[in-house]
């Protein structure tokens, strides 16, 4: 997710871009090289642990400052199946946020061209927490890595400094923690030469469901046609669109069968908490 604001006035120095990394939803394209790398893309902290590593690195030629700080927020999706993560710096009442816990250690560095930087992410939960996953996400801010852009309106020098900002998805698992996957509502219909498959999830138990869903076109004799797949990441609910294309001359009626597992290794070892394959089928209207 790639957010741009641009305030124009006399000698400002407005933020101009915000790179976003969602935790195995999306990277960050290779315009942006340039920011901070961070690995990995999410930390799993449990209750005996209590503690979790980033590794900061600096591709560019020009110094880093970075910052370290932490919200609340996970990926909601609208109508159409598109999938942001809404961040933002208190939680809603009653949700299970970590925000307050968590500590970073270091929280502001300095990372010089090449260099990398180990930091120490650490909480302190309440006592008597219930068990359950908690989540929050690290934003780790990068500044001064890129010349600022100069221009002239006139005779108003503007200067716009380019801040980027990783986010990096933090979950505390404490005690039992057990997640699964119901399908809501599914369907299916051809426009064109494509058909278009939404599927809505809701998550049951106390943690996440991530993993991935595979949609499968068939036809009338159970043959795949065409497939399509997306990663998944149920925190509360959501809603996936797969596009399937429909080869020519394929004859009717079609089906698609949606396939969800915990299959992801763009996670870190033990992020996905293991669960059994779910297989769901529609017709294709």
């Amino acid at each position: 997710m790639i957010a741009s604001r641009l305030l124009s006035g006399p000698f400002r120095r407005p933020s101009v871009r915000v790179a976003v990394l969602l935790a195995g939803l999306m990277t960050v394209a290779s315009a942006y090289a340039a920011a901070v790398a961070v690995s990995p893309v999410a930390l799993y902290i449990d209750s005996r642990t209590r503690t979790g590593t980033l590794t900061l690195f600096n591709p560019g030629s020009r110094p880093e400052e970075v910052q370290v700080d932490f919200a609340f927020g996970y990926p909601v999706s609208d109508e159409e199946g598109n999938v942001t993560v809404q961040v933002m710096e208190e939680a809603p009442a009653g949700e299970p946020s970590a925000v307050g816990w968590l500590r970073a250690f270091p929280r502001r560095m300095v990372l010089e061209p090449g260099q990398r930087q180990v930091m120490r992410v650490m909480i302190t939960p309440p006592a008597g927490l219930e068990d359950g996953e908690y989540w929050a996400r690290a934003l780790v801010r990068g500044r001064g890595g890129q010349p600022p852009i100069e221009e002239r309106q006139g005779d108003v020098s503007v200067q716009i400094e380019v801040e980027t900002v990783v986010v990096v998805a933090v979950n505390y698992r404490h005690g039992s923690v057990d997640t699964g996957l119901r399908v809501v509502d599914a369907r299916a219909s051809q426009v064109g030469d494509t058909v278009r498959a939404f599927i809505d999830f809701e998550r049951t138990g106390n943690a996440a469901y991530l993993g991935r869903v595979q949609g499968e076109l068939l036809d009338a004799s159970g043959r795949v046609l065409a497939t399509a797949e997306e990663v998944l990441a149920v925190y509360r609910t959501i809603r996936r669109r797969l596009d399937l294309p429909v080869p020519a001359g394929t004859a009717g009626p079609l089906r698609v069968r949606y396939t969800m597992d915990t299959d992801r290794d763009d996670l870190p070892p033990g992020g996905p908490l293991p669960v059994d394959r779910v297989v769901h089928e529609v017709e294709v209207r």
